[in-house]
C-alpha cells in the first residue's frame, strides 16, 4: 500500500460523513473476560459518540509506513474476516466468534476495548490528468480494527452542587489505538485481498496477527534499527561518518526511496567514509532478509552518548561534528552557531571571552557586543594564541628566555594538568 492510496483512504476517514457502515466495540477487563459489547450502526451515533469513535478510527491509520504501519503480503486471504466484512446487519454468532479470535489471542494486563469498523467507500474514477470524477465502477469494502488500551484516571478532588467538595470515583479512561489493522488493503485504488495494512504503535502482537493472517510477522521499526545499527558498528563507524549517515538518509528520504536494498547500503556507507571491504560478508549475516526502512532507522538529529556527556545536534548540522586528539585527550568538537544557554543562562565561549577583552568589546557593566560571531579562526588548529589569560591578564615573563609562557590550554581556554583523566 503505497503513500497515495494511503493518503486516500485517511482522506476518506477524516471526512465529516465518512463511509463507515457500522462499528462493532467491546470491551475486555483485565482478567481477559467480555464484559460490554456493543453494534451500532454509525448514522445512529450522536454527536459526541460520532467524534469520539472517529477519532479511533483517524487514529488507527496513523503513522509512518515502516515504523508504525507495514505493508504484509499474505499466503492466503483472511477467511476468519470475511464473513464479518460482508455483514450488514448484527449477527450474534458471527461477532461473539471474531470477538473470541480478539480475546484469546491478545496478550494484555490492562483493559482495553476493540474497536471494529466496516467500510465502504465508492470510489471515484480518474481522469487520464489526475482528476477525479464523480462516478466510479469500484466499491472498495474493507474491516479497520483497532485496539485501545484503558488507564485508571488519577485520584483527583472534584465539586458538585449536592456533595460540594468530595474525592471523585476513579474511572477506566479509553487511550489512543496502540495494535490494529485495515484489511483487505488498498492497492491501486482497489482491495487487496492478498495483503494487510497492519499497524503498531510499539511491539507487535504475534499471536493476535497470527490468529486471523497466515504470512510471517513483519519486521518492526525497532527490530530494523537494531540490525542496521550491528552492521554499521561491525563495519567500524567513525564518529563523523556515523553523524553523516544520517544527513545522508534524510536525502534518499527526500528522493521517495523507501526502503534500501543491500547495493543502497553499500554506496551509503561509501559516501560517508566507511570501509566497506568486508560489507558484503557482514550484510548477509546479519541484514538477511529483514527490510531496511528509511523511516525505521532515519533519525531527526544526531545524538552523541559518552560515559560523560550527551549531545544532540540537528542532523543536518551533522557534517560540523569532528574529533580532535588534544594533548593526548579525545574530544568531540561542535561550532557554536548563534547563543550559547548554560542552563538557561546565556554564556560566551571562553575563547571569544578573551577576544572581546583584548579588543576592548566588552562595556563597562561586562556585558558581551552584541553581535558576536564565530568564525572558522576560533576552531583552527594553529590559530593564535593571545598573550592575556583568562581574566585578561598579562602572562608572567619567563625569567630565561625574556619571552611569556605558553600553558596548555584545551578547547575552552582553561589549564589541564598533567594527570588530567581523558573525559570521553
Amino acid at each position: 500500500m503505497d503513500k497515495s492510496n494511503l493518503a486516500e483512504i485517511r482522506k476518506v476517514i477524516r471526512k465529516n460523513d465518512p463511509p463507515v457502515d457500522w462499528i462493532y466495540s467491546f470491551y475486555v477487563t483485565p482478567e481477559n473476560e467480555l464484559a460490554w459489547q456493543s453494534f451500532r450502526k454509525f448514522l445512529s451515533f450522536d454527536e459526541d459518540e460520532s467524534f469520539r469513535f472517529k477519532d479511533i478510527l483517524k487514529k488507527s491509520l496513523s503513522g509512518t509506513q515502516g515504523k508504525e504501519l507495514f505493508s504484509v503480503p499474505l499466503d492466503s486471504q483472511s477467511e476468519k474476516l470475511f464473513s464479518l466484512r460482508t455483514m450488514d446487519e448484527a449477527d450474534e454468532e458471527i461477532l461473539q466468534e471474531f470477538a473470541g479470535h480478539v480475546i484469546s489471542s491478545y496478550t494484555h494486563t490492562d483493559p482495553y476495548l476493540a474497536v471494529c469498523a466496516r467500510i465502504t467507500y465508492d470510489v471515484p474514477g480518474m481522469s487520464s490528468d489526475r482528476r477525479k470524477l464523480e462516478d466510479g465502477e469500484v466499491v472498495f469494502q474493507s474491516i479497520l480494527f483497532a485496539i485501545c488500551p484503558a488507564k485508571l484516571s488519577s485520584p483527583a478532588l472534584g465539586f458538585d452542587d449536592a456533595e460540594g467538595v468530595s474525592e471523585l470515583s476513579r474511572r477506566w479512561t479509553i487511550g489512543a489505538p496502540v495494535e490494529g489493522f485495515l484489511y483487505p488493503s488498498f492497492n491501486d485504488r482497489i482491495g487487496d485481498l492478498s495483503e494487510v495494512l497492519y499497524r503498531s504503535k510499539k511491539e507487535i502482537s504475534g499471536e493476535l496477527f497470527a490468529e486471523f493472517f497466515n504470512a510471517e510477522l513483519p519486521y518492526t521499526a525497532k527490530m530494523q534499527k537494531e540490525a542496521f545499527n550491528t552492521l554499521m558498528d561491525s563495519l567500524n563507524v567513525s564518529v563523523e561518518s556515523a553523524a553523516v549517515l544520517q544527513e545522508d538518509l534524510a536525502h534518499l528520504d527526500a528522493e521517495d526511496i523507501s526502503v534500501l536494498e543491500k547495493n543502497d547500503v553499500k554506496k551509503l556507507a561509501e559516501r560517508c567514509g566507511i570501509e566497506t571491504e568486508h560489507f558484503d560478508e557482514s550484510f548477509d549475516d546479519i541484514i538477511g532478509t529483514i527490510p531496511l526502512d528509511i523511516a525505521a532507522i532515519r533519525e531527526n538529529a544526531i545524538v552523541v552518548v559518552t560515559d560523560s556527556a550527551t549531545i544532540k545536534v540537528p542532523a543536518e548540522k551533522s557534517r560540523f561534528i569532528k574529533t580532535r586528539l588534544i594533548d593526548g585527550v579525545s574530544y568531540i568538537l561542535i561550532p557554536v552557531d548563534g547563543a550559547v544557554l548554560v542552563n538557561g543562562i546565556p554564556a560566551v565561549p571562553e575563547e571569544l571571552m578573551k577576544t572581546f577583552k583584548s579588543e576592548g568589546s566588552f562595556e563597562a557593566d561586562g556585558k558581551a557586543a552584541d553581535d558576536a560571531a564565530v568564525t572558522d579562526e576560533n576552531f583552527s588548529d594553529d590559530r593564535t594564541q593571545e598573550d592575556t589569560d583568562v581574566f585578561g591578564e598579562d602572562l608572567p615573563e619567563d625569567p630565561d628566555t625574556g619571552e611569556q609562557e605558553q600553558d596548555d590550554e584545551d578547547i575552552f581556554g582553561e589549564d589541564f594538568p598533567e594527570d588530567f583523566p581523558a573525559p570521553f
